[in-house]
């Protein structure tokens, strides 16, 4: 027999995984997307409580904006961690990596609940803070896109949206944890919150992470990877063969990531700080009532990842995106004329529902660009890049505030998100039913 054909069959044998695998697979992707991003979000919700402690200023809504950037910031370092996390899943496998990302971003948000305050040492309290905003950030880079390559290369290949479903549920399941935390939180420290009650939805983390870490430790590689290290063809420079030979795919998952998350960031993250502090409403019902909306419409993540796989993940998406650039003006110019959040709640439910019903088949799309020797860096470089301008949309959106006294202001950031969306989405081509590349 060839050497050749030694390799083919040796990652023919690679590529078969148990159904055990397969479960394990799916459940490490979705919990440790849910951590990952309880965890990053948890900062953003209670920005408008611990801000002035670390961000002392005359004007609260300045010091929130500074809290803000600093959120923003953490966002920056993804980049780099998804270019250096990247090569080396590419490199080394997807799971240690997946293991050091989730210690990581677990590690920092547990140090943010025990950080002294701008009292306490002085100017060295932001400076830390935003020391362990950019591990989280650098730890971030690599973990979703990690997780999200990871199962994607799992799955079954008329499942695969199916499987991609499982990170974007993580993702929604995190995102409402967050806010329901910082609500019970809220309601259950009233009188502490701001002294020391914000401490512990950070200091929740330690937990969490441990399980998360515990469940990756019995994963095995994915079946893609043990193929590729079977027929020895594991690149050795993962980052110069992805920009070279794959930069238009990493461009259109850039444009996609925008498109899907930046007028998501603005319903998620953002529009509680805007009903808190520009309309007066009180935390605890308003982070209640979005961490309930987030987790209600997560339920479409998988229902949608199936119609994915019988209608294509175009059509999809051209639905997702048209529906956020025709509602993100009216929904900022509908909250900023109520201060009933009553009212506010069947309007953000409708919007909510958006992203849950298209993230399967983008983070489908996205992930089945891409070879899979450079699948990881590829997608992390683009995923990230996307995420740093759909997150600069809270702070963004404060500023057009500002500067134009206009509230429905932030309503504009989410259209320029949903029409790069559809402008990428125009030049990307249909992935469902097509042959994973190596």
């Amino acid at each position: 027999m060839k050497p050749s054909t030694n390799r083919e069959a040796a990652a023919q044998q690679a590529i078969t995984v148990s159904p055990t695998s397969r479960r394990r697979a799916m459940w490490a992707s979705m919990l440790g997307s849910a951590v990952e991003f309880y965890e990053f979000t948890i900062y953003a919700y209670l920005a408008v409580v611990f801000a002035p402690l670390f961000f002392p200023a005359g004007d609260v809504f300045a010091s929130t904006l500074a809290a803000l950037a600093v959120y923003v910031g953490g966002y920056v370092a993804r980049p780099v961690g998804g270019l250096i996390f990247g090569a080396l899943g590419d490199r080394f496998g997807r799971r240690p990596v997946l293991m050091t990302t989730i210690f990581l971003m677990g590690g920092a948000a547990s140090l943010v609940g025990l950080l002294p305050t701008y009292d306490q040492i002085g100017v060295l309290a932001p400076i830390l803070l935003v020391v362990l905003r950019l591990v989280q950030g650098f730890s971030a880079g690599g973990e979703l896109t990690g997780a999200l390559t990871f199962i994607v290369e799992s799955a079954p290949p008329n499942r695969r949206a199916v499987y991609a479903s499982l990170p974007a549920l993580g993702v929604a399941i995190g995102l409402g944890l967050a806010a329901l935390v910082t609500a019970a939180s809220s309601a259950i420290f009233t009188s502490s919150m701001e002294s020391w009650g914000w401490r512990v939805p950070f200091l929740l983390s330690i937990p969490l992470t441990a399980a998360c870490f515990l469940l990756r430790r019995r994963l095995e590689d994915s079946p893609e990877f043990q193929a590729i290290l079977a027929a020895k063809e594991v690149t050795r420079t993962p980052i110069r063969n992805a920009l070279r030979g794959h930069l238009p795919d990493i461009l259109r998952i850039t444009g996609l990531t925008v498109g899907l998350l930046a007028p998501s960031v603005l319903g998620k993250i953002y529009l509680g700080v805007y009903l808190i502090q520009t309309q007066k409403m009180s935390p605890v019902p308003v982070y209640a009532t979005l961490g309930g909306l987030i987790l209600l419409t997560a339920a479409l993540i998988p229902v949608m990842g199936r119609v994915s796989e019988r209608i294509g993940r175009r059509p999809i998406a051209l639905i997702g995106f048209t529906a956020y650039l025709l509602l993100s003006l009216p929904l900022y110019m509908f909250v900023a004329s109520t201060t009933s959040l009553a009212a506010v709640a069947p309007a953000v439910l409708v919007f909510l529902a958006i992203e849950p019903f298209m993230a399967a088949a983008v983070y489908a799309t996205v992930s089945e660009l891409v070879p899979a020797r450079t699948r990881y860096t590829a997608t992390s470089i683009g995923f990230n890049l996307g995420t740093i301008v759909a997150v600069a949309g809270p702070y963004v959106c404060g500023q057009l505030i500002l500067m134009t006294n206009w509230d429905a202001a932030p309503g504009v950031w989410g259209i320029a998100g949903a029409l790069l969306g559809l402008l990428t989405l125009a030049v990307t081509r249909e992935t469902r039913g097509e042959q994973l590349a190596r």
